[in-house]
């Protein structure tokens, strides 16, 4: 079982042991206790970067390519202590930068004052567009898992979709917004710590696993990451991973270009890798993931896509109010 609490703070531990009447004791390597825990009334900003490159393959072999880039800007504060073990953690994301490259096409988005006003047309912007300013909370338990995405700005954003759902009989458009306001991906954002730490001290290179969930390009991803811990360097302590099998939890979902909502798809081939930086003080300072996932799509078959994404989280700033 893994115990986690919110912010991250690593104690580095130097084991000994000692039997009566044997040799001198022995140093062992140094091990790592790694817990978690957001000093209360810091703000901490951080970016988020998602850079995906599509390869799409239709049956006739026919093939097209696109990129696309988003950058999230975004802010976390815990509030209070924890009460009976819980966390509540303060999200904003306060801005998003949006670039999308197909073909000689690009879209483009910093801020509503420069926009093009084609980009709010486009479909692949109106889909990952939606978390934009929104604030909303994180409820972590105590074993440090997200118990709960909730938020009265958020809950009254979603009542507001449900009650235009009626009137607006466009299934694209509900997506979007039911998707773009789902926990998966307010949690894919706003969620820093992403994996699971064990009880016990970790030595330098010994394995854990963790479980993991991600949202990737509209498909929910559940793996379990094989992790080491590489050592302290710089002030700062290195974890590396490796994902072992990434599985989609079905639901609907929007590839791009194409009108249907109800293709179904598979995973056929995957590869990725973590690598987390924690500061001395705990913070995570930044989360790197690597994922590359070939999908087939459609039954009879439509196409292959072949996913490479890159994630990066990155803390640039924290400071306190007095």
């Amino acid at each position: 079982m893994f115990i986690q609490i919110i912010t991250f703070v690593v104690v580095t531990v130097n084991i000994f042991s000692q039997e009566k009447g044997a040799a001198p004791e022995t140093k062992l390597p140094p091990a790592y206790m790694l817990k978690a825990n957001f000093k209360l009334q810091v703000y901490y900003n951080y970016v988020l970067s998602d850079t995906t490159i599509f390869k799409r393959v239709y049956a006739d072999s026919s093939q097209r390519e696109f990129k696309r880039i988003v950058n999230y800007y975004f802010t976390i504060m815990q509030p209070d202590a924890p009460k009976d073990g819980f966390s509540k953690v303060e999200v904003s994301i306060d801005s998003i930068n949006y670039k999308f490259f197909d073909g000689n096409k690009v879209y483009e988005f910093s801020d509503i004052e420069t926009a093009n006003l084609s980009v709010f047309k486009f479909d692949d912007f109106q889909t990952y567009s939606v978390p934009m300013s929104m604030q909303y909370d994180i409820i972590y338990s105590p074993y440090g898992e997200v118990a709960k995405i909730e938020g009265e700005r958020l809950e009254e954003k979603r009542n507001y979709v449900e009650q235009l759902k009626t009137s607006i009989p466009d299934s694209i458009w509900y997506y979007n917004w039911k998707d773009g306001l789902s926990d998966a991906r307010l949690k894919q954002i706003g969620d820093v710590i992403k994996i699971r730490y064990p009880i016990n001290p970790v030595y330098r290179d010994s394995i854990w696993y963790s479980p993991i969930e991600l949202q990737i390009d509209g498909l929910n991803i559940v793996d379990t990451v094989e992790l080491k811990a590489t050592g302290f360097m710089n002030n700062k302590y290195s974890i590396v991973g490796r994902f072992v099998k990434p599985n989609p939890i079905w639901k609907n979902t929007k590839f791009y270009d194409i009108k249907s909502l109800s293709l179904p798809y598979k995973i056929i081939n995957s590869k990725g890798n973590i690598k987390q930086t924690l500061s001395a003080t705990g913070v995570v300072h930044e989360f790197e993931i690597n994922l590359n996932l070939t999908l087939e799509v459609g039954n009879p078959f439509v196409f292959t896509e072949n996913i490479e994404k890159n994630l990066h989280w990155e803390m640039v700033k924290s400071f306190r109010f007095k």
